[in-house]
């Protein structure tokens, strides 16, 4: 993508490893002709309780220019608290879930498969220190599988990267 748009290759990999990630899941929800309530609900998770604080803190408050300095200064938290959680567990849970019902893949299978398209998407921008999120990944692939629930998994997903935050 960054050869092709000249834009991007100026953004940093985290912001673009957050575009292609959108970019994945819009193209996954084609792909599998996803009911549009699945498409808005993506929407609704991705952007409803920005709209909502945006309408609190903006309009009623008319706190806007604060608003601004406080993303850009907490920018990559924000990214890495909200957007990656639930752009992550749709594409390497609920979408790779999908992919192995239509291939008739067994639960052992869309584990080590989720497990291993997570990891090495982890490699390409973090490196190989990523490797230890291969429990991790196989935690939330065996949640995914007994709740059948995304949004299980991305709350545990956010939970988990606000934990390392603090600890940071």
């Amino acid at each position: 993508m960054t050869k092709w748009m000249p834009l991007l290759k100026r953004k940093s990999t985290f912001f673009q490893y957050l575009i292609s990630l959108g970019v994945v899941t819009f193209i996954e929800c084609l792909f599998f002709r996803q009911s549009i309530g699945m498409i808005l609900s993506i929407i609704s998770v991705l952007i409803l309780p920005f709209v909502l604080f945006f309408i609190e803190y903006v309009l009623i408050e008319r706190q806007f220019k604060k608003l601004i300095y406080i993303y850009k200064k907490n920018k990559i938290i924000i990214q890495s608290v909200i957007y990656f959680p639930i752009l992550e567990e749709f594409i390497f849970r609920y979408f790779i879930f999908q992919y192995c019902i239509l291939f008739g893949f067994n639960d052992i299978q869309f584990i080590l498969l989720s497990t291993l398209a997570f990891v090495l998407a982890h490699v390409f921008y973090q490196g190989v220190t990523s490797v230890v999120k291969v429990i991790f990944s196989v935690v939330l692939g065996i949640i995914f599988l007994l709740t059948l629930n995304v949004f299980v998994t991305i709350i545990i997903h956010c939970i988990f990267i606000i934990i390392i935050i603090i600890l940071k």
